[in-house]
């Protein structure tokens, strides 16, 4: 059916009995069968006729225009909707995304208030070598140790980042976290109470830092068996122990790593006494050093004396072995004093100096011997 562009429900049936119809009149009535008036009727009753087809065509088509539009309204809220869901649902993904960046802070109990004892905090850097289990220096946790953390975080940003490699990963990492302290002391220097301070916040971060529980349980039963060793006991035994704890904690964590890891807590009373051995070799030879100096420095004094009092013709001055026996003896003092005449017999100093050599055992050994 052709699209009907105009709408016939105003239209006026035409006046067939005017002049300008004449024509089609005497053309319907020729022949005799019809008069003026029949061709008007019959003119008239055409066009009714086909005005009542044009409105009920223009009816159906009006009707199908306002179905089409209904639909293409319908499809169009449909369209206008899902983009306003779709909107709304990309404008919910984005809140999202910014609820998982934006900090968040965890409730917390009304009816609870602050402990009765506040856990120092050490460096980013001791904390994250508990979090990949390496061994990390018992200094940090001390109150040395924090304090010192805590006069680094002022004065370095937190938000200052380094990269840092992570298995075939480059990855960005805090900058506090690769800073060692200059200032961190060995396990084995450390003192007695610096350990026992240092050990307890040690033992907690290991929790908070996620170690198994059975680890922890290990390292709290390793310090409380230094604690009670019998060892403690004994002349320099703090040392010993402290020395002790400082090899087997550092051999533990290269062994665990190698996945061949004991059991830290048993002491193991073989192993400290060869520690104990090596502590006490250093002390006995500190003493001798100390003791070597202090006869040094009192001959050289009374030397100076007996200089002043009985200037002899010939002089001597201590000297030391280099060969650890650590015996004074005498050289001449051509070097120090060459104004006297001099002499290459270490056996001819006054009556005064060679006394006093005799007092202080001056016999003097085989090897090589420079003044001191």
């Amino acid at each position: 059916m052709p699209w009907i562009t105009q709408d016939p429900t105003g239209l006026i049936c035409p006046d067939y009995t005017g002049q300008t119809y004449a024509a089609v009149r005497l053309a319907m009535s020729t022949g005799g069968q019809l008069n003026d008036a029949g061709a008007v009727e019959q003119l008239i009753a055409a066009w009714n006729q086909a005005h009542t087809q044009e409105l009920e065509a223009w009816n159906i088509q009006t009707q199908a225009d306002v179905a089409e539009q209904e639909e293409q309204r319908t499809l169009a809220e449909a369209e206008e909707e899902r983009l306003r869901t779709e909107n709304e649902r990309q404008k919910e993904d984005e809140q999202k995304e910014l609820e998982k960046k934006r900090p968040k802070i965890n409730d917390f109990d009304d009816e609870r208030m602050v402990g009765d004892f506040v856990i120092p905090r050490p460096s980013q850097f001791a904390v994250g070598k508990l979090k990949s289990f390496s061994f990390t220096e018992l200094w940090y946790f001390t109150e040395e140790g924090c304090a010192e953390a805590q006069e680094s975080s002022r004065t370095l940003p937190e938000d200052a980042y380094g990269i840092t490699r992570i298995d075939d990963l480059v990855a960005l990492k805090p900058v506090a976290a690769f800073k060692a302290s200059r200032n961190a002391v060995s396990d084995a220097d450390l003192t007695w109470r610096q350990m026992n301070i240092g050990k307890n916040t040690m033992l907690r971060y290991m929790e908070l830092c996620n170690w198994p529980p059975k680890h922890v349980e290990s390292f709290a039963r390793f310090y409380f068996h230094l604690e009670l060793d019998p060892m403690r006991s004994r002349p320099n035994g703090e040392r010993v122990l402290l020395a002790y704890q400082a090899k087997v904690r550092r051999q533990w964590h290269e062994d665990i790593a190698r996945g061949q890891g004991f059991n830290i807590a048993p002491i193991n009373q073989k192993l400290l006494a060869t520690v104990a051995e090596e502590v006490w070799d250093a002390i006995r030879l500190e003493a001798v050093k100390k003791v070597s100096k202090y006869q040094y420095t009192f001959l050289r004094s009374l030397a100076n004396v007996f200089y002043f009092l009985f200037p002899p013709l010939f002089f001597v001055v201590p000297t030391i072995c280099h060969c650890h026996c650590h015996r004074i003896t005498t050289l001449p003092i051509t070097n120090y004093m060459p104004t006297l005449p001099t002499t290459t017999s270490c056996h001819t100093p006054c009556h005064a100096i060679k006394l006093l050599i005799q007092i202080l055992s001056t016999t003097p050994c085989q090897h090589h011997i420079t003044p001191l």
